[in-house]
């Protein structure tokens, strides 16, 4: 018997247009909470987070890395890789940029940015940019790792807002038991 039958001999009301619309908890015998079951709390996407595969994070960062010189390069920068205090100076004429390059597996939702890189970014002196490769595949069948994919968000000027960091971690220094 076709299902929009049965549905109709319940005294189900049900919208072959609509089909998302069924209303389960309306079913004979059978209660809301049953249907819906227990609610879980919904865990966010959260961007950005640690991979423990030192092989995978080493394409990945990679990948990024060279989306971005790629990016810059065809927008007349001279790029040079630094990676630390920050990934890429860029220069054109008498212009300079410093550019944060952050590639994630995940959704652009969120990064993960050390204190220096939050200081450096938030340094009058300094002209920075963000720029975020998402969605990254990484094909571990290959050696080494090959990474691709290139969802990009591009912050110029970027300075990390006090409202849009949050603390992840803290070190905490042993007291001295020596004495």
């Amino acid at each position: 018997m076709p299902a929009q039958r049965l549905l109709e001999l319940a005294g189900i009301p049900f919208d072959p247009d609509e089909p998302d619309d069924v209303p389960l908890d309306k079913s004979p015998g059978f209660t809301a909470e049953q249907v819906e079951g227990k609610k879980k709390p919904q865990r966010r996407r959260r961007g950005a987070g640690y991979i423990s595969d030192p092989k995978k994070r080493k394409a990945i960062e990679l990948h990024a890395e060279n989306h971005a010189v790629a990016h810059y390069e065809k927008n007349g920068w001279t790029v040079e890789r630094l990676g630390k205090p920050y990934d890429l100076h860029c220069t054109r004429g008498t212009e300079e940029r410093h550019v944060e390059v952050k590639g994630t597996t995940g959704a652009a939702t969120s990064v993960e940015l050390t204190i220096n890189e939050v200081l450096h970014a938030r340094d009058k002196d300094n002209t920075v940019d963000l720029y975020v490769v998402s969605d990254i595949k990484v094909d571990t069948l290959t050696d080494p790792y090959t990474a691709s994919g290139n969802k990009v968000t591009l912050f110029t000027d970027w300075e990390p807002a006090e409202e849009d960091l949050r603390p992840r971690k803290y070190e905490y220094r042993l007291p001295d038991t020596t004495s």
